[in-house]
């Protein structure tokens, strides 16, 4: 396997796992419990984590390799 395979790979794991962040935040469960974040605030930064871990998803898989 080449080097650029396993980069990409590893890219698109880690936008994964940033989906997966994202909505895991807007679940509540890495948010502190003392009610430091307004529900909107946890709304919009778990939102803001998962589009972006999608977009870099996206932009990861349908990238052309250069030959």
């Amino acid at each position: 396997m080449k080097t650029m395979d396993v980069i990409r790979y590893v890219i698109l794991t880690l936008s994964a796992a940033a989906v997966v962040f994202g909505v895991l935040v807007i679940a509540g469960v890495f948010v502190p419990a003392r009610g430091e974040f307004s529900d909107e605030m946890r709304y919009v930064i778990g939102a803001v984590i998962a589009l972006y871990g999608l977009y870099r998803f996206l932009i990861s898989y349908f990238r052309r390799t250069r030959t």
